[in-house]
């Protein structure tokens, strides 16, 4: 060939390929006979994107292309004064010699080589060369240092695939698209019980119990036919099959990925046994957590840190009135927190968030109604694994009723120490006043007692018998006078004692009588309960100026457990009373004095002793009876008392009446003044 006789010709008379033409001309690439020359083959070897070297029988380089220029960073003149070797690294001179010396016996040699450029560096080239004559030979050298590095960078991430694949303790399974088995790693080993030589080739659906193979080779043959965008698939959750039967949980992540033209499915099988009966446990627990939590009698509320409501239980919408729904997301202080407590709750918050695990106090809180409460709380942080604070739990008891009783025992306590005070003096008083009195009964006996000395008696004994009335009074609130109970018509009572209330209370006040028909009877000291209607009475025109209106009636009452829990001195329980209401249209007492009015020697009157409702309630005490008081100022005053329904005679509404005592005295119609 003319290209070989051009190439072979000796260094020194191969022309510069710059001194060549570039190509054909127009002409000349129009005409389909023309024969390719040398110069043509020159064209194509100096253009060639591969670097090449031509290289003579002594080893000789006598011809480079451009891009053996640009691999080594040498022109043409440079290694045109090289030979084979020079462009080796140290250590692969020999080997050099010996690939020359192979070429030139097998006319064809191909290897991976490392070359030095010629600013010292070292590229790794492909080296591929054959004889182009008896003399003459050709290297084509092509970069491969990025596929070499690739090429390592595949097999350290084989290793690596393959190293966790080992240690990984997850079995990892691989099959093709027939759905038999093609990589089994040691822990699908002792997931599976096969070994992986009887695993390879093993199908899919061995591992698969009975009862779910078809829908699995149903789904196995979708994603072969039609495979998943996506190159990872979901991850469910089923059952699988040992080598000996036996069926475990497993949670599967499935991989589809491609092996030159065909599918391969990866997954990854974890056995969740010990994980679902974790879960299982957790959730048992929970729900006896949450029954306990919405059963327990205390109201539990969960708070953010932003002090919102997060958790509600059932007794905190008994509590506070507001429905779960209601309640979830709402501030403290838009539920329950009344405006004048917001400074301390602040305070008990902020302690809370710093870590005080030991917060405790008693609040006054409101309902949804507003309607006003009292409350314990106990609260504590809820911190996460770090020990930051995620909330706030709070243990809530409404106390509200414990405090009205505790405040009824310290009232029963301190009239209980008056009791007896006032028992010791009245006795004492009384020895003294029997020694007064006895003595002015024997000064009336003497004969010829002057007559002014007899005047002067006479006020001794006048006094002695106001003394010894206030010592009854001292001796009704102690209860240590005589009581004598017995089945008792109220409105007998009431008609056996009304002349000497009207006397007692004087014309300027009008007295109205209302008595209900067919009272049950109640089991009562007759005498004590005309001293209650008596100082009632008494209380009322007090409490009115130059006249007035006093209204006294009776009746079956049916008391509820809000009208019981206002009673005094103790809380009463619903059911049938029989009640005496007195009402006065008298001047009315302030919030104040209602808390005092049945304390011993209370009283808002200059001549007053402040005995006469302490009287009372002593009587109300000893017969179990109670009573509510409604008053306001300018508006008057209502006594309400009421008596338990004597068992053997009460009746209900509607009752027999033959039972009844028979009423004494004359009778009074209702609704008609006296």
């Amino acid at each position: 060939m003319s290209a070989q006789r051009d190439i072979s010709r000796p260094r020194s008379t191969i022309e510069d390929p710059s001194s060549q033409p570039t190509g054909p001309t127009h002409a000349e690439a129009a005409d389909p006979e023309r024969v390719i020359d040398a110069d043509d083959y020159r064209l194509v070897f100096q253009r060639a994107p591969d670097a090449i070297l031509i290289v003579d029988s002594e080893g000789r380089y006598i011809d480079a292309n451009k891009a053996m220029e640009a691999l080594t960073g040498y022109s043409r003149e440079e290694l045109l004064r090289m030979r084979v070797g020079d462009l080796a690294v140290e250590a692969d001179r020999p080997l050099s010699a010996e690939r020359f010396d192979l070429l030139r016996k097998t006319g064809r040699t191909r290897a991976i080589r490392t070359i030095v450029r010629k600013d010292g560096s070292s590229v790794s080239v492909e080296a591929h060369a054959v004889a182009l004559g008896k003399n003459t030979y050709l290297t084509i050298l092509r970069d491969v240092t990025d596929r070499l590095q690739a090429r390592r960078k595949l097999e350290r991430s084989l290793q690596d695939y393959s190293t966790l694949m080992e240690i990984c303790h997850a079995a990892v399974v691989s099959a093709d698209c027939r759905g038999r088995v093609t990589s089994w790693n040691p822990a699908a080993e002792t997931l599976f019980g096969y070994t992986a030589a009887e695993a390879m080739g093993l199908p899919l659906v061995n591992l698969i119990p009975p009862s779910l193979r078809e829908k699995h080779l149903a789904a196995y043959a979708r994603h072969v036919q039609a495979p998943p965008v996506k190159r990872f698939g979901r991850t469910i959750h089923s059952q699988a099959l040992r080598k000996n039967g036996s069926e475990l949980p497993v949670e599967v992540s499935v991989a589809v990925g491609r092996h030159g033209d065909e599918q391969v499915f990866t997954a990854v099988i974890r056995d969740v046994t010990e994980h679902r009966d974790i879960v299982e446990r957790l959730n048992d627990a929970l729900q006896q957590l949450q029954f306990h939590v919405e059963r327990m009698p205390l109201a539990c509320i969960v708070w953010d840190t932003e002090f919102r409501v997060v958790e509600w239980n059932a007794a905190a919408e008994r509590t506070f009135g507001f429905l779960k729904p209601e309640a979830l997301g709402r501030h403290a202080y838009d539920l329950m927190v009344p405006s004048d407590s917001v400074p301390l709750v602040d305070k008990i918050w902020a302690d809370l968030l710093q870590g005080d695990r030991s917060s405790h106090s008693i609040n006054r809180n409101i309902r949804k109604d507003g309607s006003s409460l009292t409350c314990e709380w106990f609260n504590t942080p809820l911190c996460d694994s770090a020990g930051h604070i995620r909330g706030i739990a709070s243990m809530v008891m409404d106390v509200s009723e414990r405090e009205r009783i505790e405040s009824q025992l310290r009232d029963v306590q301190k009239f209980e120490s008056l009791g007896v005070l006032a028992s010791g003096v009245a006795h004492d008083f009384n020895s003294s006043l029997m020694l007064i009195l006895g003595n002015t009964a024997l000064l009336r006996s003497i004969k010829g007692f002057p007559e002014q000395g007899i005047e002067h008696i006479e006020l001794i004994e006048e006094a002695g018998a106001r003394a010894n009335q206030l010592i009854k009074h001292l001796l009704t609130y102690a209860r240590t006078g005589r009581h004598n109970p017995q089945p008792t018509d109220l409105n007998a009572v009431i008609r056996d004692v009304e002349m000497f209330v009207r006397s007692s209370i004087g014309k300027p006040h009008k007295l109205v009588i209302e008595l209900q028909d067919t009272l049950p009877l109640i089991l009562a000291d007759r005498s004590q309960i005309e001293q209650i209607i008596l100082n009632l009475c008494l209380n009322a025109k007090q409490a009115m100026r130059e006249e007035g209106t006093i209204k006294l009636e009776t009746r079956r009452t049916q008391l509820d457990l809000q009208r019981s829990s206002r009673c005094v001195p103790y809380r009463v329980k619903p059911g049938h009373y029989v009640e005496l209401a007195v009402y006065d249209t008298g001047c009315g007492m302030d919030a104040s004095t209602m808390l005092r009015i049945f304390d011993p020697f209370f009283t808002t009157k200059a001549d007053g002793h402040g005995l006469g409702l302490a009287a009372v309630l002593g009587i109300l005490r000893h017969h179990g009876a109670a009573a509510i008081v409604d008053s306001k100022v300018g508006q008057g005053t209502d006594f309400h008392v009421f008596f338990p329904v004597h068992e053997d005679t009460g009746q209900p509404p509607g009752g027999d009446p033959s039972v009844r005592r028979p009423a004494r005295g004359k009778r009074i119609r209702k609704g008609r003044a006296r």
